[in-house]
């Protein structure tokens, strides 16, 4: 009897820990990818140059998302819910509740970039802050713009912490 109660105890605390990994209205999470046989391909030959016109060498990242810097980030944190609201003040405020998918609590920093209708960038992009995840947990990331009526679009990044 303890055998079997022992057993369903650590079964429900996996499908627990798992549940927050496993969200399918999960809004769009990209790793950040770089492709050097394009940038080598469209770079400029015979001289410096001031620009880069290596078009394709970085993937395009999604707005309204949680772009990662790190392939072990990306499998380690998952994002369960992304929201987006406007303050009294014309300000918007997102949130992002990350879910650690590892067995180890751990730390992220975040930030993020708010846009302007045309992807442009609407403010200077926010300072980082540290999240803690606890093992198998969630925390929520929040951000909110200084400029009224500037933001339409948003990406906030994850990266390791330091």
């Amino acid at each position: 009897m303890k055998f079997a109660a022992s057993a369903l105890c650590t079964a429900g605390l996996i499908a627990l820990s798992l549940a927050g990994c496993s969200t399918p209205n999960t809004r769009p999470q990209a790793l950040l990818k770089c492709d050097y046989k394009a940038l080598k391909k469209n770079a400029p030959v015979g001289g410096p140059a001031l620009t880069s016109v290596a078009y394709g060498a970085v993937k395009d990242i999604p707005a309204d998302a949680v772009l990662m810097s790190d392939s072990v980030l990306f499998h380690s944190v998952m994002v369960q819910q992304l929201n987006t609201s406007n303050t009294a003040g014309g300000t918007v405020q997102v949130s992002a509740r990350l879910a650690n998918c590892t067995g180890e609590g751990m730390s992220v920093r975040a930030r993020t970039a708010f846009l302007d209708q045309g992807m442009a960038p609407a403010e200077p992009v926010s300072a980082w802050r540290t999240v803690f995840l606890p093992a198998g947990g969630m925390a929520v990331y929040q951000e909110s713009s200084f400029s009224a009526g500037k933001a339409a679009h948003y990406y906030i990044e994850l990266a390791p912490n330091l």
